[in-house]
């Protein structure tokens, strides 16, 4: 019969330890920490519901234009970095004011107070109207051509310049 063998008693206390250190790791909670603010998402689509890819989120306070996913037309955010190195954590209660915009749509400014959870905000934004959609169309036609010396039409006949 053989002697208290110490190494078959620390062996799983080793193991056991090392197990509950990987389960209380920052690594294995990569949840909400303390650090972060409450989430919030701001979908922006068209009038027709359709997302709108290069729409950009901006808030009036922060220099930074944030891009929206191409796909979902929308950008998720919990903190603003504003531009003397300060950030501003969104929290419960907070109002929160973000520009809308995109090339072709009206810029559209939303106030929102945030909430703890589900914080989605839908923004439809409107398209421009612009001036050559106003324009009768029909006059195209009889609008002068102005050529440059170094054009040539099919077939190489010169093209007259106006005696240029």
């Amino acid at each position: 019969m053989r002697g208290f063998d110490i190494r078959r008693l620390i062996a799983p206390l080793v193991a056991v330890a090392l197990l509950l250190g990987l389960v209380a790791s920052p690594a294995a909670r990569a949840g909400k920490t303390e650090d972060d603010g409450i989430p919030v998402e701001v979908r922006v689509k068209d009038q027709s519901g359709n997302p709108i890819a290069t729409a950009v989120v901006r808030n009036p306070k922060e220099e930074e234009r944030h891009r929206v996913n191409t796909v979902t037309g929308s950008w998720v955010g919990s903190i603003l970095y504003l531009p003397d190195g300060s950030m501003v954590k969104f929290d419960k209660g907070m109002e929160v004011t973000f520009e809308v915009s995109a090339p072709g749509y009206i810029t559209e400014t939303v106030h929102y107070v945030v909430r703890k959870r589900k914080n989605v905000i839908e923004v439809a934004l409107q398209k421009m109207k612009l001036q050559d959609e106003d324009k009768d169309h029909a006059n195209d036609d009889q609008m002068p051509i102005i050529g440059f010396g170094r054009d040539k039409p099919i077939g190489g006949a010169p093209v007259d310049d106006g005696g240029n």
